[in-house]
Formats: C-alpha cells, structure tokens, sequence
C-alpha cells in the first residue's frame, strides 16, 4: 500500500479541518513521501527528511503532521520550537498607501484593524457584527481555505474589537462583495506581491497585516491579555514570543539607569543662601 493509499483510506477520514487535510498532502509530497509504500516510513526516514531542508517553523508544522498521519509519538518525532519571524513593519500611512491601490483593500484593513487571517477576511459577511456597549465586535467563526472550496470553521474562534468605520464597511456590504466560494485566498496574496512589485517600496504581505496588529497594541499599552484575546490565542506565550516585536532603537528604553548623585552639603548650603 502506497502512502497516497493509506492517507485515503485513514487520515482523510478523520474530523480534520479541509485545510489541514491539504496541508498534510502538500507535506507528504514535499517530504517525497507520498508515493512511497507505507511500510518503509518508519520515524528515523521522516525526521531525516524534516530535519534537512526546512526552517524550523516549517519543521514545526510538519513534524505534528507526520505525528499525526503515522501515529508516531514525540519521542520518534521531537517537538520542534519554533522560531519568531520579524517583519520590517511600515509605518501606518505606508501601510494605508499601499492598500489604497489594491482591490482587496476591505480584506487588508480587516487584518492590519482586526487582526484576521486572510481565510478569515475573506469569509466576513454582515452576520458576525455585534455592537455592545457602543463598541463594535465581530464574532470570527469562519474561513475560507487556501483554494477557497471550502467554507469551515477558523483556526481559532473568537470575538474581536473592530473600528466602526470597518464595522460600518462590513454592515454595508451587498451580496456581490461578498467572496465566492470556489475562489482561492491566496489572490490576495499574490496582489500583495504584484503591489510590491509594481514600484512601491511598502512590501506588504497578509499574515505581515496580523503582526502589525499585534505589535501597534503593543505601543499603545494595551494589555497582554487583551492583546492575546484580540489575536484569539490560546496560550498567551504565542502572543508574547511570536506576533509582537519591536524595532532595534526601541530598545533604548530598556537600559537601566543609574540615579542621579544626590547633591552635597556645600551645594545645597550654596542653593539655599
């Protein structure tokens, strides 16, 4: 029996999401699994092939799939750390420059103002809009996969805070701006790098839109635990080590200072007379 076979017959049966199950092809294809047969997969072959040709985020994801698909356990696979990626975060205005020109620019301002995913924006419609206490919140319970198929659950629900001038965009929606299933997500990506490609210095991408959301809340003081609600975290350590950073000269705050010397008795003898 051929890996294809086994996951077919297996995996493909299992409550997985749509999207997982496509990532977890992509990654038996690109492990050079997925026409193997499926008694020569032993641990030692996949960590083999995990370890050698991906970044660590990559090994991360694909080392829980392997798990997953050949019910290996942690000790034949190792939990991989991932690592956190720094984006060059434009400013606020670069950011609105650049988004201004794309046709997608409701879906961009929904992840740099809301901090959704691009499956996530995509799928927004009237519905999910709540105002409570004149605040204005919109409940993410649905995504778009990447090839826009299928219309399931998000990676993680939530309710999330949103400025009224979207709330109002989302309200105001007709039935032609909604997005159609069958329409890949990943357009969206794609005319981020056609922006970019296209005279504008502004390199934006969408999951670059989420970590700028995440990082503003972080200058603005706002706390942790709201920070991690708004990005609907499970674990607050995700918020903490991978969605905010800051900028090199930001540092500068974090130098401990040495108080200043107290003045002698001749100098304030001399301040009083």
């Amino acid at each position: 029996m051929l890996v294809s076979e086994y996951f077919e017959g297996t995996v493909s049966n299992k409550p997985y999401k749509y999207q997982t199950k496509l990532n977890m092809v992509r990654c038996l294809k690109r492990l050079g699994l997925w026409d193997m047969e499926n008694a020569l997969i032993t641990p030692n072959l996949c960590w083999e092939r995990i370890d050698s040709h991906f970044n660590m985020n990559v090994k991360r994801v694909y080392a829980g799939y392997v798990r997953n698909i050949f019910n290996f356990d942690r000790k034949q696979i190792p939990i991989v750390e991932g690592q956190a990626r720094n984006y060059d975060l434009p400013s606020q205005q670069e950011l609105h420059d650049v988004i201004e020109r794309s046709k997608y620019r409701f879906h961009l301002y929904l992840m740099m103002y809301g901090g959704l995913r691009v499956g996530e924006a995509c799928a927004v419609v009237p519905e999910q809009v709540q105002k409570i206490n004149e605040q204005y919140w919109i409940y993410v319970d649905r995504a778009f996969s990447q090839d826009g198929k299928s219309l399931g659950s998000p990676k993680t629900l939530g309710k999330v805070i949103i400025p009224e001038w979207i709330a109002q965009e989302i309200l105001e929606m007709k039935d032609e701006d909604r997005w159609k299933l069958g329409t890949p997500t990943k357009r969206i990506t794609e005319a981020c790098y056609s922006l970019s490609a296209h005279g504008s210095k502004t390199h934006i991408n969408p999951h670059m839109l989420r970590h700028w959301f995440a990082t503003d809340m972080v200058r603005r003081n706002v706390p942790i635990r709201i920070i991690a609600d708004q990005l609907r975290h499970k674990n607050i350590n995700t918020t903490m080590r991978v969605y905010t950073q800051v900028k090199s000269g930001e540092y500068d705050c974090a130098i401990p200072q040495r108080p200043t010397p107290a003045p002698t008795a001749e100098i304030i003898q001399f301040r009083i007379a």
